[in-house]
């Protein structure tokens, strides 16, 4: 999973100050073969780094236990076997941070001074986008929040999520239900219907009602936020929702498909896709 510093953390890094602070690069290599290409990278930038270290007239001993917190870490077995991502160390004396790094293209370094280096991080963050997705459904309505780079779900208590359990009701308008042909982007999505839908202003009413108790509960959640909200449905709830919402930073851009059900990775892609075509 990707894991970049928090601002705190940034402001930290920034002020640590040691004459031997190492600050280490290393880019995602994708395996051809079973040998973890990435393992052996970060072997040969921590003999560098050694290097480095015993011409700064570091004793053998000081530079085992500067180094040793690195060295461990490639030896770990989820390391060695299934590490996906780059990575990028900061290392003084009594001291180790590691992040893992989205696969950006960037080249193997390694730097030893007073300070750490931290500007490849500050690009991937500054070039970073964050916001709330919503997932509009029936029956499993979802709030999550993300970036280019992470996904997970918000959760809340008295959240409205299904249709049927906030407005108290025992069945729906009798009437068919869409089927999603395949989520997309918006305009390049399609949808089969069986039957005849009967979109009756029954149906309507129950569902901007239900929409509008969503919005009230992400007023209270969001009113203080300016990031993007980004809407996730078939195509006949997203004008029904647009018509109550009163949150000022919903995105024009929307994606049309039934994705409840989808993998948190495969959601997050689809909404990168949205974000950077725009």
């Amino acid at each position: 999973m990707i894991k970049l510093p928090t601002e705190t953390e940034i402001e930290d890094l920034q002020s640590f100050r040691h004459p031997h602070s190492l600050s280490i690069y290393a880019p995602y290599i994708a395996p051809n073969s079973s040998d973890n290409p990435n393992r052996i990278q970060i072997k040969n930038l921590l003999k560098e780094a050694r290097q480095l270290l015993l011409a700064e007239n570091l004793d053998q001993r000081e530079i085992n236990e500067i180094l040793q917190p690195a060295e461990e870490l490639i030896e770990t077995a989820d390391f060695r076997y299934s590490f996906e991502h780059s990575l990028a160390m900061f290392i003084q004396p009594g001291f180790f941070w590691r992040y893992d790094l989205p696969n950006e293209l960037m080249a193997p370094s390694i730097s030893l001074g007073k300070e750490f280096v931290v500007r490849p991080i500050l690009n991937l963050i500054e070039d970073n986008e964050s916001y709330y997705l919503l997932i509009l459904s029936r029956n499993g309505v979802q709030l999550l929040k993300g970036d280019y780079y992470n996904l997970e779900k918000v959760k809340f208590q008295k959240f409205p999520t299904t249709l049927k359990r906030e407005l108290n009701i025992d069945e729906y308008p009798k009437g068919r239900q869409p089927h999603t042909v395949a989520p997309a982007i918006t305009g390049k999505g399609s949808e089969k219907f069986h039957g005849q839908y009967n979109k009756t202003q029954v149906d309507k009413n129950m569902l901007i009602e239900f929409f509008r108790r969503i919005d009230r509960k992400l007023h209270k959640i969001l009113r203080n936020y300016k990031i993007p909200l980004i809407i996730v449905g078939v195509d006949y709830l997203l004008p029904l929702y647009r018509r109550v919402n009163t949150y000022p930073h919903i995105l024009a851009d929307e994606i049309r498909g039934s994705l409840e059900h989808d993998p948190l990775d495969s959601i997050r892609i689809n909404v990168y896709q949205l974000l950077i075509s725009r």
